[in-house]
Formats: C-alpha cells, structure tokens, sequence
C-alpha cells in the first residue's frame, strides 16, 4: 500500500513538472505547434550552407554626391577580420528561433515601418510646442520627406549619414537614422540602428528593413535581399560619435537598376555594393520610388519613456553635436542625381517636437550639400531636464 502511495506521488510531481515546463515554455514564446513547426521551417530556408557569391553589374545611375568627409570626421573600416569570408561566400548571422519569435512580435506591431502620412500634425523646425502625451509609446520621427506625388519618379537616394549610439534602450525599444524610398505599402531603407530586442545587445548595427505586400523583415531574416559582398556584413557593429567629437559618418545609397528594376544598396565612399533586392518581389517598386524619408526613428511600448534619437539633443547646427544626414540627394529616372532637395516638394515632420527635432539647409555649403539636421533628448532625458 505504501508503494502504491510513492508510486503516486511520483506521478504526481511528474505530472505537475511537465506542466510546469510546458507553460514555462508557452509563456516564453506563446507558439502553437504549427507555429513552432513554420519557424523550424524558416530556419531552414534561411540557415542554409555556404553558397557562391552572384557577380553583377548593375546599371545604376551617375551617383555624383560629394562623399569627401569633413575634417571633423573619423576614419573607421566596417567588415570581417582577415579580408571577409572565404572567396565566393558572403557573411550572413545565423538566425535562431529566438531571433525569429522576434521578428513575429515586431511583425505584429500596428505600422511596423510606415511613417505616418495624413491626419498627423506637422512642425516645422524649432517651432513644436505641442506636448505628447506622457509615455504614449510608439513611432516618434523626425524626418525630411519627399511626400508622395504620383508625379514623382524617383529611382533611389542617398546621403552621408552620421553614426550614433543613443542611449537608455532596453527591451522593445530602438532608436535608428535611416534613409528610405517608398511607394503605397512597399518600402526599403538602409541606416544604422540600436535595436536590443532583434540583437540581444545595445550595439550601433548596420541594417536594412524591407516591406512588401507579402514581406517585412530586418537585414536577411526573410527571402528578398541578395547579398553579394564578402567583407560587409550587415547587422555588423558600427563606431559610434561623440558628441563634441569625434565624429563618424558613412554614405549610403539606394539606387535602382535602369536595365532590370533590382534595388541596390551601395555603402561606403566607393559605392561598393552590398546586395539588391529583386524587382519581382515588389508589385509597386518594381517600378519607381514616388517618396523618401532621410532622419531619424524611434519606438517605444506605451508606457516607456522614449529614448533618445541621433546625438541625444536637439539640432543646433554643429556637426560635432547633430545627428545628419549630409549631401542628402535623390535620383531621378533621367539618369541624374539631385545634390539637393530645393527642386522638389518637401516637409518637415516632427510628429512629437518636444522631444525629436529636425531641420533641413538645401544649400549649405560645397562639403555638406543639402544638409538634414535631427534628434531629440527622448522622454527619458526631457523629464529628467525637466524636473531639475
């Protein structure tokens, strides 16, 4: 009889441990068991061996911007130690579930990368006094927009971009500068972001978003861009300025294939490039561009402070203290490239002016070109300011 009790309690505390650890892991990942079998699918697709490198030259437009860098700047290398992946493969992170449960929760954010166009105010430079309301969370922005125009015909843009690393992010927060060409739904941008819930770390990464119809991704974590660099990584660890300095910058470029429609994405002062996408993923940017954004982002949960975007303060005209984009340009379907913005319908659009600021200089000089200027303290810093 005694035996039959033990043997019952055994069972019992087997029993309440496999319930334990089966909503241990319900509650870490919230997957049914079709969803847990489409992400090992992905894995997969996505995790594949090494393969050869795709040797292509686009025909791109003349891209003409100044990308000479300024006395204030910093030299610095992005790429692999020992000259990159071996010949004829190219760096791509391996992708793991927890990666991929990331992506799906970003997924489900309402309006995971559409800037808001329509009923959203909009402020000029430094006159914003409209106050948020306190820890509303969401998309804060503060960006110079060719607005949409279905007269527009643009086949990529680009700009110098200055390399920060904002500070006070955890959890569901980022905090980006980015440049990004669009139409309708179906976008691209390339820029520099801290984002700790995609990378598991507070680093300033390399990245490019994509979205279609059917897709919306970070970097490779679904099908669409074609990586063809062996030495550039993307997600790869960016330096980060200083404010006051020193200061680091990159250009960046998106720029249309005129002979197939493929996007590429050309980085450094060499326009080397890093991979396209294919124009027969998109049902709207197989064909041009009719808006685009240069500035900065960033996302917060309702009720979180937001963090700080770009140098941390507000513009004040000083590239050792701003957040930029410099020799900000956009290319047209006549093969020609628009060192500045002041030929073109333009806004500036701060939709929380307290907190993120921007500024735009069609002409400021021969070494900054069209010259955006933007960021902010956040919500986290104001409050701090504030209550002292």
């Amino acid at each position: 009889k005694s035996l039959m009790h033990l043997r019952a309690k055994v069972q019992i505390v087997v029993a309440i441990s496999l319930l334990l650890s089966y909503a241990k892991i319900e509650a870490r990942q919230s997957l049914s068991m079709v969803e847990d079998l489409e992400l090992e699918r992905q894995l997969k697709l996505i995790n594949k061996p090494a393969i050869k490198t795709i040797k292509m030259k686009p025909t791109l437009p003349n891209l003409q911007g100044d990308d000479t860098s300024s006395n204030i700047n910093s030299p610095f290398t992005i790429g692999l130690k020992d000259g990159g992946c071996p010949t004829g493969t190219v760096p791509i992170r391996r992708i793991t579930k927890d990666d991929l449960i990331r992506q799906r929760f970003l997924s489900q954010i309402r309006g995971a990368d559409e800037s808001p166009y329509g009923d959203d105010m909009e402020f000029s430079v430094f006159d914003g006094t409209n106050s948020s309301i306190p820890f509303k969370g969401g998309r804060k922005y503060a960006t110079v927009q060719i607005p949409y125009n279905s007269t527009n015909k643009i086949t990529g843009a680009g700009a110098i971009i200055s390399l920060h690393n904002p500070q006070n992010l955890s959890g569901h927060q980022f905090s980006a500068g980015r440049i990004k060409v669009q139409i309708g739904i179906e976008s691209i941008q390339v820029g520099w972001i801290v984002n700790p819930h995609v990378y598991g770390d507070t680093h300033t990464r390399l990245y490019i978003y994509l979205k279609t119809e059917k897709l919306a991704c970070f970097n490779t974590r679904c099908p669409g861009f074609i990586h063809i660099n062996t030495a550039i990584p993307l997600d790869g660890d960016l330096p980060a300025s200083t404010y006051g300095g020193p200061i680091y910058d990159v250009p960046m470029y998106i720029a249309r294939d005129m002979s197939n429609g493929n996007w590429w994405f050309k980085f450094g002062t060499n326009y080397t490039s890093v991979g396209f996408w294919p124009s027969k993923i998109f049902t709207k940017l197989n064909e041009f561009a009719t808006s685009v954004e240069y500035g900065g982002i960033v996302y917060s949960p309702p009720g979180v402070p937001e963090p700080s975007m770009g140098g941390g303060y507000f513009p004040v005209g000083d590239l050792n203290k701003d957040g930029y984009c410099k020799n900000s340009t956009y290319l047209t379907d006549k093969n020609e490239t628009k060192k500045s913005l002041d030929d073109i319908e333009v806004k500036l659009y701060a939709n929380s002016p307290n907190l993120y600021r921007v500024a735009d200089f069609p002409n400021s000089g021969v070494e900054s070109g069209n010259l955006v200027l933007y960021g902010g303290p956040g919500e986290h810093m104001y409050k701090k300011h504030r209550d002292i």
